[in-house]
């Protein structure tokens, strides 16, 4: 898991998660409120899911923030 503060200051905890069809997501949850949003990686299982996420710079993080999508679980 790790942390991203966004461009209002927010902190935002990012963990894995698994979308449809085998697809790994990012899971953002905002730490002061009830907001969790999703955004789609490359990887296909959750052990490359979990590189990816330990080597994406924090701005590479923010970017998928700003492309989330809300969650609807």
């Amino acid at each position: 898991m790790r942390t991203v503060t966004d461009e209002r200051g927010r902190a935002w905890d990012v963990a894995i998660g698994r979308g449809s069809y085998g697809t790994a997501l990012l899971m953002f949850s905002l730490r002061t409120d009830n907001e969790n949003r999703t955004s789609l990686l490359a990887s296909e299982t959750v052990r490359d899911a979990e590189r990816e996420l330990a080597a994406l710079s924090d701005e590479a993080l923010r970017r998928h923030l700003a492309d989330s999508q809300p969650w609807e679980g």
